[in-house]
């Protein structure tokens, strides 16, 4: 392998422009403490060089970075430092579990801080990834297999990252870089505890808020400069918590509730299950760190699990990656057809424009997977966040990663053979479920587990599909610049990418600003890329132009 065209200038630690007075403690909630395995919460957004927004000039960084110490004094807890909570923090809590539970110490002289990378790439960013433009005219469907994610990444090691190495570590980690054009990119990775997708925009939006004003300075006023700024966060773990209806400590959990959770479309995959068939050796070092001492172990009866299908996920296998556009021409095509052929039983739930848009990619992904013939069960993994699934519910700007993985089930040969209609009503239905009644009962019964992070609510490779949306977001309108001279519009983004782990099964969808657009990206192994992006059924609901590459795999 050559070298990377991308090299580091500096890296220090940021922290808030305010100090704390003193030192605070702060429990993460019980579904932070469920995605503390999970990989991390990141994005990366590209952006063209412009007049007053050249990042060849070294004040361009230099206004992000204070604008981010800023930010940082509305989320000090970023910059603090993530542990495993103790039995003597969890004492009188009305939570009785404290293996596995994070807390996070900020305000201390030891805080780790956000670490900030500024680096500089040798190569144009027209090289990297193509413009809106194209993505709308030749690129609708564009192999970004090559994007150099990890090259825009901070490479820091965050707190967490295997489970077991945290003291030191930033929960937090920003990379600005530089292109050769002038252009920039500008990254953010936090632990999964500390935020969900939601969250990590909303931090993103603040401190794009306040870099806008910073360049401001140097620039004509423009009536939309200070929008975002001063966005309220709330960051009180306790008060999702709260919904889990728990008494008093070490009380046994009401069995009304726990059969009401887990009766829900939920799977609970077991980590600690080393006799399961295929069990890789690496996952058993990622449970010591929040798996109870033996003796305690002994004592306690394990809640019901199964084995994860550790067989049908082949981690070997050279995995692609597409981003496919569907323009919102396309999406109000497939909604209609949805609609048109929506089964009867399924027809109490109006399908949304993103139901119609999964329900088509799984429909593609089960085709490309050659399971039309399968009687065995496939699974669309979809992540559901919480803030409006409780009652009373909580802010958009409720800080933490509120989330959790609910199921669809069916048949490969099902899903193959059905009608958009019917896998949409399906996924409708499906997380229709998920009630604040429902959600109140999967808290309380996840607060009883032996530990967090026992129980997988989803899994990868040739019968799973996992599902994370970032529709309504608002990625494409991080704005860090603001308008130029003359210019009083907002800057989009030429592309966001979420980060995800290049991984069989991972399907993420973003919503591109106000045009009604979809981008999906999809990665599956690259045999069954092939078979997707040939078939005819993709291109279904609107023309959709291919990167040429693709036609030269």
């Amino acid at each position: 392998m050559g070298e990377s065209p991308c090299r580091v200038r500096h890296t220090r630690r940021v922290f808030p422009t305010r100090a704390a007075d003193q030192p605070t403690t702060t429990k993460l909630s019980i579904l932070d403490a469920s995605v503390a395995r999970f990989a991390t919460c990141g994005a990366i957004w590209l952006y063209d060089a412009a007049p007053g927004a050249d990042a060849r000039d070294p004040a361009v960084f230099s206004r992000l970075e204070e604008a981010l110490r800023q930010t940082l004094d509305d989320y000090p807890h970023y910059a603090g430092q993530l542990r495993w909570a103790t039995a003597e923090l969890a004492a009188g809590d009305a939570n009785p579990r404290h293996v596995g539970r994070p807390v996070v110490v900020y305000g201390a002289a030891g805080d780790p801080g956000v670490e900030l990378v500024l680096a500089e790439h040798a190569r144009e960013l027209s090289a990297v990834a193509p413009s809106r433009a194209e993505r709308l005219a030749a690129k609708q469907i564009w192999r970004a297999t090559d994007f150099p994610q990890e090259d825009l990444l901070p490479a820091t090691k965050l707190a967490f990252a295997d489970l077991a190495e945290y003291e030191g570590r930033p929960g937090v980690a920003v990379q600005l870089t530089v292109f050769k054009c002038g252009g920039f990119a500008v990254s953010i990775n936090l632990a999964h505890c500390l935020s969900d997708a939601v969250c990590l925009m909303h931090f993103a939006h603040s401190w794009a808020a306040r870099s806008r004003l910073l360049f401001a300075e140097h620039q004509p006023p423009s009536p939309r400069l200070d929008e975002g700024v001063g966005l309220p966060s709330l960051f009180d773990p306790s008060q999702l918590d709260q919904h889990a209806n728990l008494t008093a400590p070490a009380a046994v959990p009401d069995p009304e509730k726990v059969a009401k959770a887990r009766a829900l479309p939920m799977h609970r995959y077991d980590w600690w299950a080393e006799d399961a068939p295929g069990y890789p050796s690496w996952a058993a070092a990622t449970t010591a760190a929040t798996k109870p001492p033996a003796d305690e172990l002994a004592r306690q009866e394990l809640t019901p699990s199964t084995f994860p299908p550790w067989p049908t996920w082949d981690m070997g296998a050279p995995v692609e990656h597409v981003q496919i556009r569907f323009t919102a021409a396309a999406i109000a095509s497939m909604k209609r057809a949805a609609e048109a052929s929506l089964p009867e039983p399924l027809a109490a739930e109006p399908i949304s424009r993103l139901d119609a848009v999964l329900a088509h990619v799984w429909i593609l992904i089960n085709r490309a997977r050659q399971l039309a013939d399968v009687g065995e069960a496939v699974y669309l993994d979809v992540t559901l966040g919480l803030r409006g699934r409780v009652a009373p519910a909580l802010p958009a700007s409720f800080v933490g990663s509120p989330i959790l993985l609910a199921y669809v089930a069916e048949t490969g040969a099902a899903v193959c053979a059905a009608t958009l209609g019917a896998v949409a009503g399906r996924i409708r239905a499906t997380t229709a479920l998920f009630t604040p009644a429902a959600v109140a009962a999967h808290l309380h019964d996840a607060a009883h587990e032996a530990s967090p992070q026992r129980l997988w609510q989803a899994f990868l490779g040739s019968r799973h599909t996992l599902v994370t949306s970032w529709v309504r977001a608002r990625a494409y309108e991080v704005d860090f610049v603001g308008g130029g001279v003359g210019d009083p519009q907002r800057r989009l983004a030429r592309y966001v990418q979420g980060v995800m782990p290049r991984m069989d099964g991972l399907v993420q969808v973003m919503d591109v600003a106000d045009t009604g657009d979809f981008d999906v990206s999809v990665c599956l192994q690259r045999e069954t890329m092939r078979r997707l992006i040939r078939d005819p059924v993709l291109t279904a609901y609107g023309v959709l132009t291919m990167d040429k590459r693709i036609n030269d795999w």
